[in-house]
């Protein structure tokens, strides 16, 4: 069975939805929960949710909830609120306060590295770890697992406005973070010592820090041992969480199911798969797909259809297979998270404050009613 666990980034806004920084260190333990953690990013005004590991999407949906009440907890003794999406519509990074200094060394390391690619690099994440029986072949499930990461972007993109425009694509955090080295879609590795050595060799030639690894859109984790989805934005709708978890968890038993019989075909290059995750950013769930194993063009219905022909058969039963595939066929209908913001903010008049609050409100109706519930375990 393969095991999952989430990292969400979550911002922390005030009364009229503008990011503000907070002192988490403050009255942490009051907030603590069996679900999981909380933890500090290095913008101040980001809480981290650390799921703890899941036995399953229903298990994963409810530790994300509960950590996303805890933050709402935490955020509100400060006079505060939490949003979710992946790149806050109006703030400027020029005015964020940020963890360094003596206290913070890891943070104020990555400051001197980078300098403005880190201070600007101000976006929000969800990472999807899944975590492998002893002997499962990870690097080759991995290698494969790259096909479909920019279809786990177009379900979760929620970032078009940055700084208060309309930057014209649905999921603009990636032209915040690809400016990082060692960034975006993962090379095709031979094996898992071939990856190490690499992660190793950045190491010894002072690279990277010696605790650190690759921060690539897809990475095997240099301490867990999972394979670490990164590619997605942020989503405040805990169903359409836990429908890309499903699509992430029954691709990889698929693949792996396929490679023991020998049906696996060969990996995509990295520039193929490139290809698409820009289709991804600019036009998330409108894009036109390029299926590199028969070349051709084609619409997301017909993309996420053979996707989903393919891997359904990995649910558990009848009733886990139905209720997924209404999800999906809800996602292909209502678009990304990004399409419902843009239609907000023109519903809005360009009111900010208005929009701001609305997208607050979306972060605060995230838990999941009985129908969503049947269904899932």
């Amino acid at each position: 069975m393969i095991t999952l666990g989430m990292e969400e980034e979550v911002q922390v806004v005030d009364a009229g939805g503008e990011l503000v920084p907070h002192d988490f260190t403050e009255g942490l333990d009051e907030f603590a929960s069996r679900e999981g953690a909380m933890d500090r990013e290095i913008h101040r005004c980001v809480i981290e949710l650390k799921t703890r590991i899941c036995h399953g999407v229903p298990d994963l949906v409810a530790a994300l909830s509960t950590l996303r009440t805890q933050a709402r907890r935490k955020a509100a003794a400060q006079g505060q609120q939490i949003l979710i999406a992946g790149v806050h519509p109006t703030a400027r990074w020029q005015q964020q306060a940020m963890h360094g200094g003596a206290a913070f060394p890891h943070y104020a390391a990555l400051v001197d590295e980078y300098q403005d690619v880190a201070r600007s690099a101000f976006s929000f994440g969800m990472h999807l770890h899944l975590g492998f029986a002893p002997g499962a072949p990870r690097m080759a499930i991995m290698n494969r697992l790259r096909h479909v990461l920019p279809e786990a972007l177009a379900l979760s993109a929620s970032s078009p406005f940055f700084e208060g425009r309309d930057t014209g694509l649905h999921s603009w955090r990636h032209s915040l973070l690809d400016r990082y080295p060692r960034m975006g879609t993962p090379d095709v590795w031979a094996g898992e010592d071939d990856y190490t050595e690499h992660v190793q060799r950045l190491r010894r030639t002072g690279c990277i820090g010696p605790e650190q690894g690759l921060w690539q859109d897809l990475r095997l984790h240099h301490r867990y041992g999972t394979l670490e989805v990164r590619i997605m934005d942020t989503h405040p709708d805990l169903a359409r969480i836990g429908l890309i978890a499903t699509l992430l968890k029954w691709e990889a038993e698929t693949l792996e199911l396929e490679l023991a019989q020998g049906r696996a075909g060969p990996p995509w290059p990295r520039a193929c798969i490139d290809e698409n995750k820009w289709r991804a950013r600019r036009h998330a769930m409108q894009a036109r797909w390029i299926d590199w194993d028969r070349d051709e063009e084609v619409a997301t219905a017909q993309r996420f259809e053979r996707w989903w022909s393919r891997i359904a058969p990995r649910a558990l039963h009848a009733a886990e297979r139905r209720f997924w595939e209404r999800e999906l066929a809800h996602a292909l209908d209502e678009g990304s998270f990004a399409d419902r913001l843009r239609q907000r903010v023109h519903a809005d008049g360009g009111d900010w404050r208005s929009t701001l609050r609305w997208m607050v409100a979306q972060t605060s109706e995230d838990g999941c009613s009985g129908a969503h519930a049947e269904g899932w375990s």
